[in-house]
């Protein structure tokens, strides 16, 4: 590539695959069970017809595909070879969920940093996937206060109406989704050219805490915890108006809930038959990392020795592919650390929050990952694009002022 070449910008991609990919984002809230294990999402839709509509307008930018995304699928494919190796077979269940399923995501991540060309395309994305959230979010807590005051039975709740999933079916994803959400407006609103104005950050803010609570999701917790001390960190003022939020919005939720709130709230963040089993599952994935220390004994290994997945995608890393492979997603995680950080310190000002934004949204969704097994939720797909896309964007800035002087 020759040094005019870098000092230009990149062609726009057509209004069908901004189109499809807005639809992607906005669809993300949204899932159906269809069948035992087998769930629908129409966001995978608006990524199919991305292949079928605007396929030549997918791109191959070399800085955003690193030798971390393809130790990725070279991890799950030795996986898949060491599973056969050993059983002769590989279950259905890998083969549709790990293997096939991560076609999709990187699908995604391909569809996203082909078509951001400009900052406006990041703001763009980002306020389509935290609106359609906000939105779908006030008709499930409707539907979770509904079957908590009323008895009324609707697909918004878990575990008997007492906790809230939303139409993502799980609780902890769920969760995960609405501090992505949060983050992204927390993170973003703030400066020159804010996300989200004053009003609708409020609204945000109190429509997705009473979310977050009314998930009992100690996953999501935790990740709304990390996300909160990166903002206090980096933005001290931003994340005292948060606390301060949730101090004031706590004894009105109460208030709200009435008196019997208090001893289900007490039972469902303790719930120490759930903890206990976590940390068997924990001990359970250390051991057969130890029979298999180096490559792991194989994807889906773990979950046929235990019946279940292991809940922690750092252990169920260790467990199936080993010491090599928890390597790699490490490796794979923290690129969009390094990257993203890289392109906080040198975006300009006024784009500064939204770079914060995706941080905020990455870190909150490393946090959910500890207690899920979180590498497929499709927002955190989202997440990876826009920060390899905000990198791509700040590299193509300093090359620009280069060619000035």
């Amino acid at each position: 590539m020759t040094a005019a070449a870098t000092c230009e910008n990149p062609a726009r991609s057509s209004g069908v695959l901004r189109g499809l990919v807005a639809a992607y984002a906005a669809l993300l809230p949204f899932q159906f069970e269809v069948g035992t294990s087998v769930n629908f999402a129409p966001a995978d839709c608006a990524l199919l017809l991305v292949m079928v509509l605007a396929a030549g307008q997918l791109r191959y930018r070399k800085e955003v595909w690193p030798a971390w995304h393809f130790g990725l699928m070279l991890t799950l494919v030795l996986g898949s070879w060491i599973t056969v190796q050993r059983l002769g077979t590989l279950a259905r269940y890998e083969v549709l969920n790990k293997d096939a399923g991560l076609l999709l995501p990187f699908l995604s991540y391909a569809a996203i940093t082909s078509l951001v060309a400009e900052w406006e395309d990041v703001r763009y994305l980002l306020r389509v996937f935290t609106l359609s959230v906000v939105i779908e979010n006030c008709v499930a807590v409707a539907g979770f206060l509904a079957s908590y005051f009323l008895g009324v039975a609707d697909p918004f709740v878990r575990y008997d109406g007492l906790r809230l999933s939303g139409m993502l079916i799980d609780p902890n994803a769920y969760g995960g989704l609405l501090v992505t959400a949060l983050a992204i407006a927390e993170g973003g609103s703030y400066g020159p050219a804010p996300l989200f104005g004053k009003k609708t950050l409020l609204v945000i803010r109190g429509t997705l805490g009473l979310g977050i609570l009314f998930t009992f999701s100690r996953s999501a917790w935790l990740a709304l915890a990390l996300s909160l001390v990166v903002l206090l960190a980096l933005r001290t003022r931003q994340a005292g108006r948060l606390v301060l939020a949730g101090l004031v919005g706590a004894p009105l939720t109460l208030l709200l809930m009435g008196r019997r709130f208090l001893p289900i709230f007490e039972v469902m963040a303790a719930r120490p038959k759930q903890v206990e089993g976590r940390f068997t599952l924990i001990r359970d994935a250390l051991a057969a990392f130890s029979r298999h220390p180096l490559f792991g004994g194989g994807i889906g290994s773990f979950r046929l020795s235990e019946g279940e997945i292991a809940h922690n995608s750092a252990m169920w890393f260790l467990a199936d592919f080993g010491v090599a492979g928890l390597a790699v997603l490490l490796g794979f995680l923290g690129w969009f650390f390094v990257k993203g950080w890289f392109a906080y310190r040198h975006a300009p000002l006024r784009e500064q929050p939204v770079v914060l934004a995706v941080l905020l949204a990455h870190t909150a969704m490393f946090g959910l990952a500890m207690g899920i097994e979180a590498l497929y939720q499709r927002h955190w797909w989202l997440v990876f694009g826009l920060i390899a896309s905000v990198y791509s964007l700040t590299l193509r800035r300093l090359r620009q002022l280069e060619c000035r002087f």
